[in-house]
C-alpha cells in the first residue's frame, strides 16, 4: 500500500497561545498529505484534471482523534495513505507521531468530481478508474 511521509518540526505560527498546535492545522496537514501521496504517484491536481477530467477531491466527511499534544519545537511525523476505496469516493487515514509518540489519527473521506454537466460551476462525483487505484497498491 502507497503511502506517504513528511516531517516536521512545530513552528511558532502553527500554535496556539498554550504553544501546543492549534487543531485547524491538523486538518490543513491531512489536507496537504493527500496532496502530496496522489502527487506521489504521478496524480497532481492539474495530471488528475488533465487525464481523467477530475477537477477536485471534495471532502465529505472528516475526523481527528487526538491522542496527545504537539507542542512548539516538537518534531511531528505524517503519514498518509487511501484506506479504503468505493465506486466514487475514498477514504484517506492519516496518522501523526510526535516526538516518535501517536498523537494525531485522522480521516478524510473525499469524492473523485469532475464538472457537472447540469449546473454550471458545480461538480459531481463520478467513478474512480481502476487504474487509479492500482497506483496505490
Amino acid at each position: 500500500m502507497k503511502r506517504f511521509v513528511a516531517e516536521r518540526r512545530v513552528e511558532f505560527a502553527d500554535c496556539d497561545s498554550a504553544r501546543i498546535v492549534f487543531y485547524p492545522n491538523f486538518y490543513k496537514w491531512f489536507d496537504r498529505g493527500t496532496e502530496r501521496l496522489f502527487a506521489s504517484v504521478g496524480l497532481t491536481y492539474r495530471a488528475m484534471e488533465e487525464r481523467h477530467g477530475v477537477i477536485g477531491l471534495p471532502l465529505l466527511e472528516t475526523g481527528a482523534k487526538y491522542l496527545r499534544p504537539c507542542r512548539h519545537g516538537e518534531r511531528v511525523r505524517l503519514e498518509s495513505w487511501v484506506d479504503s476505496w468505493r465506486e466514487k469516493v475514498f477514504v484517506v487515514q492519516h496518522r501523526i507521531e510526535c516526538e516518535g509518540e501517536p498523537a494525531v489519527e485522522g480521516y478524510e473521506t473525499r469524492a473523485w468530481a469532475a464538472l457537472a454537466e447540469t449546473e454550471p460551476r458545480s461538480m459531481r462525483a463520478v467513478a474512480i478508474p481502476a487504474s487509479v487505484r492500482e497506483l496505490f497498491l
